[in-house]
């Protein structure tokens, strides 16, 4: 390949260098800012990104959420002011709190409003779902110029932790079993060595510790409506591929299909749990034996032994089973740093999936 072709296939040296870029003056961004992510640094920085924010947007604004569920509160404003993008600034759980705000239950407030990412949190695992850069320029670059996608979310409703009905969207990951322990474990951490050493040493400790209770679950997918029952170690239900600091539980999934990437993991015993742990970050956990994933547009689980199970939707813990998951297949829109469009071609990669 000529040294001219491959030119025309990437982008030049020169459009990465931050004061080659062109400042977007046709859209509006208001970016939601957790200042209590990365352990309190990101509420030290207001100022550099508010800078960062002028140089990238000629309409641009940073609003500082001042407490949970507040930038749920902040983006909903955001979009009904007329706001083109609103970015959340954060970990995964200002993501979850932002692209809440884009929904009135699971209705679109504007379907024409873009959610973007500036990955400044303890734990940034949608950010490599929707391939935002780490720094805050790169992210910025790709919130003004990046490639804009109809991409599906999930609507959950379960039990909060007083009884009580509830319900919340996710974009990412959610789940029950062991992974709202660990959530749990986690949250409650300091977080002070990073989220992937937190996640890992939360999941270590609840294959150890948790115990595993009897789950029935029902689905619906392309290939009609199948059912799983059994004592239950883990379910992930995947929007987008990576979870708990680097976990790839939806490897060849699709977020833009309007369909979950379900897995289900059986309990093998505390000792052959961690030795199987590994298979969570390398994209192959539906091989761990017994293990069953499939394709869902719809799910509901129940906790068959009456005990509690913890709900894990995209790193919160907002109360447990019974929960019914349901797919908004593209309704909400998403600015990423994808080079090429998945829309194009199908995301998903050869795998053989269990029918026992």
């Amino acid at each position: 390949m000529s040294r001219w072709s491959w030119r025309h296939k990437v982008p030049s040296t020169h459009d990465f260098r931050a004061d080659a870029r062109a400042r977007n003056e046709n859209e509006k961004i208001v970016c939601v800012l957790n200042p209590r992510a990365a352990a309190g640094r990101a509420g030290q920085r207001v100022d550099e990104l508010r800078r960062a924010v002028d140089r990238a947007f000629e309409h641009g604004q940073v609003w500082v959420s001042e407490g949970p569920g507040h930038a749920t509160e902040l983006a909903a404003k955001a979009i009904g002011d007329g706001a083109d993008i609103v970015a959340a600034v954060g970990g995964d759980g200002t993501c979850n709190e932002v692209v809440n705000g884009f929904f009135d239950g699971d209705r679109p407030r504007r379907r024409t409003a873009i959610f973007t990412v500036i990955p400044w949190g303890t734990g940034s695992d949608l950010q490599k779902s929707v391939r935002a850069p780490g720094t805050l320029e790169d992210a910025l670059w790709v919130a003004s110029t990046g490639m804009t996608l109809p991409t599906d979310v999930g609507h959950v409703r379960f039990v909060d932790s007083e009884g009580d009905p509830g319900e919340r969207i996710f974009i990412n990951v959610a789940g029950f079993g062991a992974n709202g322990d660990v959530v749990h474990r986690a949250n409650t951490a300091s977080k002070r060595f990073g989220g992937r050493v937190t996640f890992f040493q939360a999941t270590l400790t609840s294959l150890l510790e948790f115990d595993p209770p009897r789950v029935s679950v029902r689905w619906k997918g392309p290939e009609g409506d199948g059912a799983w029952n059994g004592t239950l170690l883990s379910a992930f239900v995947a929007n987008g591929h990576f979870c708990g600091g680097g976990m790839n539980v939806g490897k060849g999934g699709s977020m833009h299909d309007g369909l979950f990437d379900l897995t289900l993991l059986p309990t093998k015993g505390r000792v052959r749990n961690v030795t199987h742990s590994w298979r969570l970050y390398d994209g192959s956990v539906w091989r761990v034996p017994g293990a069953r994933r499939v394709y869902c547009s719809e799910l509901e689980a129940t906790s068959e032994s009456g005990a509690p199970v913890l709900l894990d939707v995209d790193g919160e813990q907002p109360g447990a089973l019974t929960a019914r998951f349901r797919n908004l297949e593209r309704s909400i829109q998403v600015r990423g740093g994808w080079l090429r469009s998945p829309l194009l071609r199908s995301e998903r990669e050869s795998w053989r999936p269990n029918r026992e």
